[in-house]
């Protein structure tokens, strides 16, 4: 491979990291030896965090119709908790990466790649997998899709430089239990906004704001924004990284007390609220009606303050299963 198709490869996983992180991640070459040959990736203004580096393979062909073979030379091998190996298959005719990739840790490919002795006598590591998905070996497990891999290396770098690569196979998708969702997505409303919780400091979306909470393989994001007289917003969790359930919804605009009681009724209901179920808060002078149709796949609904009879806030809602 020639080094302009290298880096016209390089140029094209960065500009796949880069999709959907909104500039959030800072992707360059050091020029420390030995790190070269990698792809390095940082938060962006979190320079003192772990980096994650990336080497990527490829493999260039008009079709993808054969096995990917790529060896290593055990004495120049760097291992590290923090660098990956990527694996694709590049076409020159369409000039263009596949849907699917190969993310390996080096440290699990030190262990589980094959060695190869050459003739004079050095070792090498072997990568080799079957261009057929259906084909199962122990690279299997480290197929993912490509579109995902930003969301994917951002969400390690929260970790400390350890992406979780663990059930991403590209073929399979989890079932989804309506009532680990349900759990999930009340735990995590009861985590964000109805305790107050500060967000992220650099939005997705412009002026906006942005909370988010993980559990397990389960990722919540509620973003929304706060206009002079309406709230509109949307919730997305996400399974491995692929999005499975969401909400949208618009309110009104109250006060600071208003919204102190929305909060605690909003906690206190969390099972319950928003999620096409009917229920009922009061505190004082303060009465929520949450009046909703459906359940966690398929519902919609709409919620209200009361003080005494009169309405003094409204907010509707729909969502279910992506």
């Amino acid at each position: 491979m020639t080094e302009n198709i290298q880096e016209e490869i390089e140029d094209k996983v960065i500009d796949y990291i880069n999709n959907g992180v909104a500039g959030r991640l800072i992707i360059f070459k050091p020029e420390k030896k030995g790190l070269e040959h990698y792809l390095t990736v940082q938060r962006r203004g979190k320079y003192k965090e772990k980096e994650i580096s990336i080497q990527v393979n490829a493999l260039v062909l008009p079709a993808k119709d054969v096995d990917f073979v790529k060896d290593f030379s055990e004495e120049e091998f760097k291992a590290d908790k923090n660098f990956y190996l990527l694996f694709a298959y590049f076409d020159e005719i369409k000039q263009g990466i596949n849907d699917y990739i190969w993310l390996v840790p080096s440290l699990q490919f030190q262990e589980i790649a094959q060695v190869i002795k050459s003739e004079d006598g050095k070792n090498f590591f072997r990568f080799e997998s079957s261009a057929n998905l259906k084909n199962k070996n122990k690279y299997s497990k480290f197929i993912l899709d490509i579109k995902d891999l930003g969301d994917l290396i951002l969400d390690g770098l929260k970790r400390g430089g350890q992406i979780n690569i663990k059930g991403l196979n590209f073929e399979e998708k989890k079932a989804i239990s309506p009532e680990k969702l349900s759990e999930f997505l009340s735990l995590a409303r009861q985590n964000t906004y109805a305790t107050n919780s500060a967000g992220i400091d650099n939005p997705r979306l412009l002026e906006s704001r942005q909370l988010e909470f993980q559990k397990a393989d389960y990722f919540y994001r509620d973003i929304f924004f706060v206009g002079g007289k309406k709230i509109i917003g949307q919730e997305i969790i996400y399974q491995d990284s692929k999005p499975i359930w969401g909400m949208n919804y618009m309110g009104a605009k109250i006060g600071k007390v208003e919204e102190e009681f929305l909060k605690e009724s909003l906690s206190k209901l969390a099972g319950k609220c928003r999620l096409g179920q009917s229920c009922q808060y009061e505190k004082r002078d303060y009465n929520y009606q949450d009046r909703g149709q459906g359940n966690v796949n398929d519902f919609s609904g709409e919620e209200q303050i009361f003080v005494g009879n009169k309405s003094i806030y409204k907010l509707n809602y729909q969502g279910g299963l992506i």
